[in-house]
């Protein structure tokens, strides 16, 4: 399996090409020099490769001499009824407020054959309606693997369809001089992992066994799935710079960084997710189930070469909300949809460190290095409100263990929400956790909360004019002791994704 190069064998290729003049950046050449960012096309982008086999579409780079075959992963993408993926009757789904129109969610499917480099674990969400590569199914590569651009008189790789390629040009919205490019094409014989993988492993195991016939998904879901309460599990994503653990559907309680020499050894306590000022609504709810019938479900479970997704649904009463984890090599984003009724005051996530944990520091555009060790400390939250312009507001955990690069973004029609950093570092903590052992040790995050006191209803089942409200954190995975000046770099590109261009 061939992983992605160390950042100190990158920055001694780039600098010894930019001796000789070249100035690359990326292994075959280009440009560009964000090695943490993939590059996602949908479908209706790439029109030359739409109605081909998904497995079949396999990219290339070109290092200004030869072609190099680069892992490409396609994720198909349907609108399926919430109904399917929790098993229910036919009867119980769900439809448009109002209406007897089916309600559906755009979600990944499990893709409908594997081949090199991929893995699903079985859900109840179908296989996409159209088998083949349509404008719903998303393409990704990393931009490590972009190349040059390939002069008219080169001949096209071997054993791909010539009439299906398109060239794509990535290039840094930061600085328009940083670009590469990747060819796209299909063909009969080789597969999007046939250049091997990009190093991203997941693997999910739940603790009972078989997810359909033991998942607890909710009473009005069909058997062997119409019960509810937790469903615990030890499943892993490991890649060449990090590994995580996850003990339920919303329970991510282990982090190990092992970037550029970092120790690997476990940081993190937990992740909290919780509606603000209550302990009524939390992670441990959302896969425990505190009210009935608490649904709960996997969307899908894949491992593909080039990244991993963990989408599932349902959190209490909001249970159309899907939270979708994608995982690279150095990265990761976590994509929540929120789809709820009225009446909450706000919502939030942290992520909470191994209490006792020594050497961390915290820091963010505010405040620099406040040391972890469970005592309190004066730290200057950063504010927002939805509807104006977000101020820098990454927050940065780091030491001997490595450097996490936290990075938050909303997005929505709804103006007003306050948006607010938080951070507590106590033990215990006061007032006491609501999750978790008793410490909030170096936690770190973000609250939005509504000044009116409930948030408007997201759920389109409720109203015929709901709400949007989607969050999304990005996390860098990252060598210790990472400078300030780089967490800020990490922040603008995540919230500014390379943008791209598709030519034949």
């Amino acid at each position: 399996m061939r992983l992605l190069r160390s950042r100190s064998v990158l920055v001694t290729l780039a600098a010894g090409l930019v001796v000789f003049g070249l100035a690359a950046c990326t292994r075959f050449g280009a440009t560009l020099s964000r090695p943490s960012d993939p590059v996602v096309l949908d479908g209706s982008s790439l029109p030359k490769l739409l109605g081909t086999d998904p497995m079949h579409i396999v990219g290339f780079a070109w290092d200004g001499t030869t072609w190099h075959q680069i892992p490409v992963q396609v994720d198909q993408r349907d609108w399926v009824s919430p109904g399917q993926i929790y098993h229910l009757p036919t009867s119980a789904y769900p439809t448009l407020y109002g209406t007897s129109t089916p309600y559906k969610i755009l979600v990944y499917t499990p893709p409908a054959t594997l081949t090199a480099g991929y893995s699903s674990s079985p859900t109840y969400t179908p296989t996409a309606s159209d088998p083949n590569f349509d404008a719903l199914d998303q393409l990704s590569f990393l931009a490590n693997d972009s190349g040059q651009q390939v002069g008219s008189s080169v001949a096209d790789p071997p054993d791909v369809t010539a009439s299906t390629r398109e060239e794509v040009k990535a290039t840094d919205p930061l600085n328009t001089s940083q670009f590469g490019y990747v060819y796209l094409f299909h063909s009969d014989t080789l597969t999007g992992g046939s250049a091997g993988t990009d190093g991203v492993k997941y693997t999910f195991s739940l603790d009972s066994g078989s997810y359909t016939s033991t998942y607890k998904m909710g009473t009005s879901s069909l058997a062997p799935n119409n019960t509810w309460g937790f469903n615990p599990e030890h499943s892993t994503v490991s890649t060449p710079f990090y590994s995580q653990t996850y003990g339920d559907r919303w329970l991510n309680n282990g982090l190990s960084i092992t970037d550029g020499g970092s120790s690997g050894t476990n940081i993190l306590e937990r992740t909290h997710y919780y509606v603000v000022n209550t302990c009524s609504r939390s992670e441990d709810t959302f896969d425990g189930g505190a009210n009935n019938p608490g649904e709960g479900a996997f969307v899908v479970n894949i491992s593909g070469p080039v990244r991993a997704i963990r989408s599932y649904i349902g959190a209490n009463s909001y249970k159309y909300t899907v939270n979708t984890d994608i995982f690279y090599p150095d990265r990761e984003d976590t994509v929540t949809e929120l789809r709820g009724h009225a009446g909450l005051p706000g919502y939030g996530s942290a992520d909470d460190f191994v209490t006792g944990t020594t050497g961390l520091t915290y820091s963010d555009p505010s405040n620099s290095n406040v040391p972890i060790d469970g005592k309190p400390d004066a730290v200057k939250p950063i504010s927002w409100t939805t509807g104006s312009t977000p101020p820098a507001s990454w927050q940065m955990v780091s030491g001997a263990q490595g450097s996490l690069v936290t990075v938050r973004s909303i997005s929505t029609d709804i103006s007003g929400l306050a948006a607010t950093t938080v951070y507590e570092d106590s033990n215990p903590a006061s007032p006491p956790q609501c999750t978790g052992d008793a410490a909030a040790w170096g936690q770190n995050g973000v609250n939005l909360t509504a000044p009116s006191g409930s948030v408007p209803i997201t759920d389109p089942t409720l109203t015929a004019t709901p709400a949007t409200l989607v969050l999304t954190r990005t996390r860098f995975f990252q060598a210790p002791n990472l400078p300030a000046s780089t967490a800020a770099t990490l922040s603008q590109e995540a919230l500014s994704p390379l943008q791209t261009t598709v030519s034949g």
